[in-house]
């Protein structure tokens, strides 16, 4: 049977013991480099993070998960030119009866092969926790909005203020002394000493010389006074998808995933115009220019 699949790329407490990992490899030496096998390098990797107990529990859970889908961590974690968890939306549907679809999503973890071990495992927490919690999007829906989006993707499941607070954990379990000279670990404690989440948040909304062009966005959108955090302090954290604060890069993957959704909605009605009820094809129709014009707004 002949498929058709059209495919959509996304996008605690400090511990207090003193201690510090003893990475058994050249200190210098990017963790990518430490051998010729990638498989052998990542499994390495993962061997150091699950020393942590933060580390362990998100390893053991990303182990379900890839198992889930009949792969195992090594299939699933690759050396990268940037960190980051690449999420493809599959969609499938057959040419005869296109008004039903089925919907399926992989995830692919890379982790920055030019840095070096400690790097290395901070960001696998990071982006590990992206892999275990994140929740899948649809966003072939009507409803699939733009404040949400920015929302999900910030303080979300598996957002990266989840992602930000885990790698803390990490680095607090395995690299104790370094918590005290990390600025942005040590600034989301609250008078207790305990790692408010809320404090992360208000980081990432923190845009720098961008503030203008994001409020405008978002007064044109009509959600300015949804994100009352956004500041124009200076920025503390970076997408390395798309090098822009989180706001703007969140606003600029909703516009380049939605683009891609009417270009895939425009060829499934091109299919359900071929024989289809005209109250069906109609109704969808008026589904996909509800929903696609908003790529033009701004």
């Amino acid at each position: 049977m002949k498929w058709i699949l059209l495919t959509l790329l996304s996008c605690n407490v400090f511990a207090h013991s003193a201690k510090t990992l003893i990475v058994e490899a050249p200190m210098g030496t990017h963790w990518a480099k430490w051998t010729s096998s990638e498989e052998t390098n990542v499994a390495r990797l993962l061997e150091l993070l699950e020393r942590s107990n933060t580390g362990k529990k998100l390893i053991q859970l990303a182990h379900r998960k890839a198992a889930s889908q009949g792969l195992t961590l090594l299939d699933v974690i690759k050396p990268g030119e940037s960190s980051l968890t690449d999420t493809t939306l599959i969609r499938k549907f057959h040419p005869e009866s296109p008004e039903n679809v089925v919907f399926e999503s992989r995830s692919l973890v890379y982790v920055n092969r030019h840095m070096p071990w400690k790097e290395g495992i901070l960001d696998l927490a990071h982006e590990l926790t992206h892999y275990v919690y994140r929740e899948n999007f649809n966003p072939y829906t009507i409803n699939f909005s733009l404040k949400d989006f920015i929302v999900s993707t910030i303080e979300g499941r598996g957002g990266e203020v989840q992602a930000f607070v885990t790698e803390c954990q990490v680095m607090s379990e395995l690299f104790t002394r370094d918590v005290q000279v990390d600025s942005n670990c040590a600034q989301i404690k609250d008078s207790q000493g305990q790692v408010s989440r809320s404090r992360a948040a208000e980081f990432f909304y923190h845009v720098g010389a961008f503030h203008t062009q994001i409020s405008k966005i978002l007064k044109e959108r009509g959600i300015e006074s949804s994100f009352p955090a956004l500041k124009d302090d200076k920025i503390k954290f970076v997408s390395s998808a798309y090098g822009l604060p989180y706001p703007l890069a969140a606003i600029q993957e909703y516009q380049t995933v939605l683009s891609k959704v009417c270009e895939n909605d425009r060829r499934r009605l091109t299919y359900m115009q071929q024989g289809r009820a005209p109250a069906s094809v109609e109704k969808f129709r008026q589904d996909v220019e509800q929903r696609c014009p908003r790529i033009s707004q701004n």
